[in-house]
């Protein structure tokens, strides 16, 4: 007489377990997805900010006669008095 006057708190123990379990993946799945997450940030952070050094680094070296010089040399052809230009054919 005791377990069908009782059946319903049974019932209800299986089903508090079953969702408890069912979160508990959910909860599982998403912590694994978080933590995906937060390694892609962080190597996006990372690179950002070697980009970010490059720039200013970059920028620094604009106001560098020596850099402007060899930026002139190199890119735009422009040779200094004094020196001989040189033409390769390919």
């Amino acid at each position: 007489m005791g377990l069908r006057k009782w059946w319903w708190v049974a019932a209800f123990c299986v089903s508090a377990f079953v969702a408890y379990t069912h979160m508990m993946q959910r909860r599982t799945t998403d912590c694994q997805k978080m933590a995906t997450r937060l390694i892609e940030l962080e190597q996006e952070t990372r690179l950002a900010r070697e980009e970010k050094e490059t720039l200013a680094l970059r920028l620094a070296s604009q106001d560098d006669p020596a850099w402007i010089e060899l930026i002139l040399l190199r890119q735009m052809g422009v040779v200094p008095e004094g020196f001989l230009k040189v033409h390769f054919k390919r």
